[in-house]
């Protein structure tokens, strides 16, 4: 049997049943193949970045793999932006490029680059399949590494002579590495409730971990049986539903509310489970930390202490530790409510930010507003960076696990559009909005053609201000300074109404804040992918601060 039809009966037997590709003469052996899979759908995309994208959106909205598959050369390097951009959100994809025949690696032959090496540093695993024989172990490791642990994008790499090399392989014989999860330890977790009930005002933050290890329940229950204010990261964000009397929102020096900075900064004792304790989230180290314990869950040894240092450090699955540490605590009895806990209701209405501006030109919060109010619990959204992204974070309201997708610890921009394409191929029948600003709307705005192709009714939200809004803030209040962020043009010679229709999508432009709604409506009810660019106020600036204590709120 050929290599290039064993890797898809391997894909098969793995559970791919999709694929984002851009076929090549670097990969078309394996195209080959593909053609002739009655379980593996394939999609073509517009960009080979895209590619990474949709696979990286297809696992946050389902929990399923995808693979994106590209040529060599330019293709493959246009791979490394979304792996990047998953691994450092602990989403798993495959990754599969072409490469030149072994005899021309490292002769400068046309397309040939050594992706392997580019990729490892941001990858979980990179492999180029350099004898036959080894394929069949290279991707059922890779498959293995992928999932277990810490998940993450691997790549491998297939020479052309080797996608048509010969080798005895039966699928029957293909047996898909068992995934471990790390179970708790025993005396830790009874530390760990033991601290939680001696504190005072203790706390739990709830990290995109726990929504990988589809343990969002179980957590919530956690918290209702120690009496625990829940802080969610942005990757966490619809682990609990917005209205649950224990819901603090979230805490940080960006995405962060006043009132989720308000509970953790009188915390004594931090249970963070799933969690980073990242830069956007902490703020300055010694504000975030001083005066507290941490108690730290994590599935990858190398997380406990790398940031925060932890008073008791607990390698598990997040949904094994919740488990033990619910079954213990019932054992244990009654947790009272301690800190914050009775006022959160009261906090959550009182902190909230306003959003209900009815200014015009139209203050950027009002869209979110709009789109809290039409969009059901059902919707999912996909988000990439800027004032744009934190506005989302910080504004929109959501309820349910999976139904936030954003790029988190990479910010791409980029990431919007073709995650929202993979997340509905993912989720079908599941609409998914794109929240972005102008600036990243023209980063892969190619990709709605690839919506508008396969009938994938994506709603494109733009938040036009006509500025690089985050780094026009960053200059004015970092280093006194304006430069080169200012696009007026994007508000007047740009026309993306009509670069969307060009695409085959509908679209309109909104002016007014009492428009937005019946847009967002029209858009909500389309069978077509649709744009609606909002023209906002320019300059307006967005909450942030250098610490959680200092977080800046403008008006």
């Amino acid at each position: 049997m050929l290599v290039a039809e064993a890797i898809v009966q391997i894909l098969e037997k793995e559970g791919i049943e999709d694929v984002f590709g851009i076929p090549g003469a670097g990969i078309n052996p394996v195209y080959k193949y593909l053609e002739k899979s009655d379980s593996i759908k394939h999609m073509v995309m517009r960009h080979e970045e895209a590619c990474t994208h949709a696979a990286d959106g297809y696992y946050r909205s389902s929990g399923k793999m995808a693979m994106a598959t590209c040529t060599a050369g330019p293709g493959a390097t246009n791979f490394v932006t979304g792996i990047y951009t998953a691994n450092i959100d602990s989403i798993p994809f495959l990754a599969l490029t072409g490469q030149s025949v072994r005899s021309q690696l490292n002769k400068d032959a046309f397309q040939s680059v050594d992706i392997v090496s580019i990729a490892k540093p941001i990858a979980k695993g990179a492999w180029c399949v350099m004898d036959p024989n080894d394929t069949v172990e290279i991707f059922r490791e890779g498959f293995r590494i992928a999932r277990e642990g810490k998940p993450g994008p691997i790549l491998i790499d297939l020479p052309l002579d080797v996608q048509m090399a010969e080798i005895d392989f039966d699928i029957d014989s293909y047996i898909p590495y068992e995934i471990e999860r790390p179970a708790p330890e025993t005396d830790k977790i009874k530390a760990a409730l033991q601290l939680i009930s001696e504190a005072k005002a203790p706390v739990m933050i709830m990290g995109g971990g726990v929504i990988l290890s589809e343990a969002t329940s179980e957590c919530v229950e956690l918290a209702e049986m120690l009496q625990l204010p829940v802080i969610t990261t942005y990757m966490a964000k619809g682990g609990i539903p917005v209205n649950h009397p224990l819901n603090a929102g979230h805490a940080g020096i960006q995405v962060g509310g006043p009132l989720g900075n308000k509970v953790l900064s009188e915390a004594d004792v931090v249970l963070g489970i799933g969690c980073r304790f990242t830069d956007r989230h902490t703020g300055d180290i010694k504000v975030y930390s001083e005066g507290r314990k941490f108690i730290h869950i994590d599935i990858e040894p190398s997380q406990i202490g790398k940031i925060i240092p932890a008073e008791i450090g607990i390698v598990a699955d997040a949904k094994m530790a919740i488990e033990a540490l619910l079954a213990e605590a019932k054992q244990m009895g009654t947790f009272g409510a301690k800190g914050l806990v009775a006022e959160l209701p009261q906090l959550s209405i009182d902190l909230k930010r306003k959003t209900d501006y009815d200014s015009r030109p139209i203050k950027p919060q009002r869209v979110f507003k709009e789109m809290n109010e039409v969009f059901g619990d059902e919707v999912m959204y996909t988000t990439g960076c800027g004032l744009t992204q934190i506005w989302s974070g910080q504004l929109q309201d959501i309820n349910r696990p999976r139904k936030y997708l954003p790029s988190g610890g990479a910010g791409t921009l980029g990431f919007d559009i073709p995650g929202a394409i993979g997340a509905s191929v993912g989720a079908p029948g599941i609409k998914t909005v794109s929240v972005l600003g102008d600036f990243g709307f023209t980063f892969m705005v190619e990709e709605i053609a690839v919506a508008a192709v396969n009938d994938i009714p994506l709603v494109v939200v733009i938040v036009n201000n006509a500025y690089l809004g985050l780094i026009r803030q960053n200059q004015n209040y970092g280093y006194d300074f304006e430069y080169a962020v200012h696009m007026a043009e994007n508000q007047g010679l740009m026309d993306y109404v009509k670069v969307a229709e060009g695409f085959g999508c509908e679209a309109e432009r909104v002016f007014n804040p009492e428009d937005i709604k019946p847009a967002l409506e029209r858009a909500y009810a389309s069978k077509k992918p649709y744009v609606i660019d909002i023209v906002c106020e320019e300059a307006t600036d967005c909450s942030m601060g250098p610490s959680i204590t200092a977080v800046r709120e403008f008006v």
